[in-house]
């Protein structure tokens, strides 16, 4: 017999840091998952068909079920999974190729893991025609408060970490020691517990430095009710309190929620930026100014977590739509007028909104296009699109997106928007405060 090292600080020593550390711990003590020779789980690789329907079944049957299946695909023999797998072929839980093969080494999406996972633990999810199959799946575990749909990508592979969550989740559910919510709330700890701050947040320190923002809480926020929070950037040359008033964000909304326009470094011109040099695109500077004001914010106030937003102009649309695709996970919707972004590679859907004029020449159309396309790729969106309000702005709406994360498109026209009316296409236009706002209402 091999005898692997154990640890006495941690049963796998790669997992100290991980956010499903408890869910990893829990399904090895009953023998589900186990160990690489090294010692180490790998809590971010995927995991293949063969070992998804062995870590779902193990737990749910007895060894005697499990019994000794065999040959029930062209590729599943006398392999170490095949009595899972033929098993659960015959419970009619996991489908074949149609070349009648199993592929048991292919990794296994998040819809995929989804859908065989909850049907092999009876839950009750309904498939309606009007969606993607996999819909339903995605807003079971929303709902149930497993994972948020807004932090979904149904054709990312599932990691393992993921996947002891979900299976645990699943296990203390089945065991009784869970009831899942037919309701989400998604609420940061404040809410209920206490008063609102008598004085409103202006500055916090991070990394030994004082950052400065304008907070605007909205006359109707309240300690006992969840509510929306915005951060809205500014741009190059204009300071938070000009964007304050230019953005018109605050004549849009129903005083129902918190605006934070945070300032960058330095706060004066012309240096300042959201970057130092040398940060990696997908690592900018202000990433973690915006975790810091979600978790600041959420600590002082009630906040639902499923309704934190982001705007920007002009050059910090692209630190907008940069963050939007970074923070998927955080970010519920995001708005921006003009640029692009620098990041390739999202994980999770973002309902967004991008407006830019194609006569504009300080930051080129196509830059815009690009913006707009990696969104489409990022949500799953299918071609098609809609009009929708304003039609007079040539806005689109993608349609068939993931998890109600649509990409709405307005390539304006509107040229005469500087403060003295002169032929400025670079301006933000306006009707863009309004227009963003009801996006963000449709979206919360």
């Amino acid at each position: 017999m091999l005898h692997f090292p154990v640890y006495a600080e941690d049963i796998f020593p790669d997992i100290v840091e991980e956010e499903y550390k408890d869910s990893i711990e829990y399904l090895h003590e009953k023998e589900v998952v186990k160990w690489y020779p090294d010692g180490t789980f790998w809590p971010d690789r995927g995991v293949t068909r063969a070992e998804m329907v062995k870590i779902i079944f193990e737990p749910l049957y007895t060894e005697e079920e499990i019994g000794s299946w065999s040959n029930c695909f062209l590729d599943v023999f006398n392999q170490w999974y095949a009595p899972y797998v033929c098993l659960a072929k015959d419970k009619n839980i996991v489908r074949w190729y149609p070349d009648d093969t199993f592929k048991p080494d292919q990794p296994v999406t998040i819809a995929e893991w989804l859908k065989i996972a909850l049907v092999a633990f009876d839950q009750s999810v309904v498939e309606r025609q009007d969606e993607r199959w996999f819909e339903p799946y995605i807003d079971f575990v929303h709902t149930a408060w497993i994972f948020s749909k807004f932090a979904l990508d149904p054709d990312r592979d599932m990691t393992r970490a993921e996947m002891s969550y979900l299976v645990h989740q699943l296990l203390l559910e089945k065991e009784g020691e869970l009831r899942f919510t037919s309701t989400r709330e998604n609420y940061s700890l404040w809410c209920e517990e206490r008063n609102m701050p008598s004085d409103v947040p202006k500055s916090l320190e991070l990394n030994g430095i004082q950052r400065n923002f304008i907070t605007s809480v909205g006359s109707k926020v309240r300690h006992d009710s969840p509510t929306k929070l915005v951060i809205a950037f500014h741009g190059r040359t204009s300071s938070n309190s000009e964007v304050r008033q230019y953005y018109k964000l605050e004549k849009a909304w129903d005083r129902d929620a918190i605006i934070v326009y945070p300032s960058w470094l330095p706060e004066w011109w012309p240096s300042r930026s959201r970057r130092d040099g040398g940060d990696p695109s997908d690592q900018l500077r202000d990433f973690a100014l915006f975790d810091s004001l979600v978790e600041e914010f959420g600590d002082t106030y009630c906040i639902d977590k499923d309704q934190i937003y982001v705007v920007g102009h002009s050059l910090w649309a692209w630190f907008t739509n940069s963050l939007a695709c970074a923070r998927g996970d955080v970010i519920r919707a995001s708005g921006s007028v003009w640029w692009s972004t620098t990041i390739n590679a999202c994980a999770w859907p973002v309902a967004a909104i991008i407006m830019h004029n194609p006569k504009d020449r300080l930051a080129w159309f196509s830059w815009g296009e690009r913006a707009r396309d990696q969104l489409l790729e990022q949500n799953n969106c299918w071609p098609e699109t809609k009009n929708v309000w304003p039609a007079e702005w040539n806005c689109v709406e993608y349609t068939n997106c993931t998890s109600d994360a649509p990409v709405v498109w307005c390539p304006h026209t509107q040229d005469n928007a500087w403060w003295d009316g002169s032929y400025y296409p670079h301006t933000r236009p306006d009707f863009a405060g309004s227009t963003i706002w009801d996006f963000f209402e449709e979206h919360s």
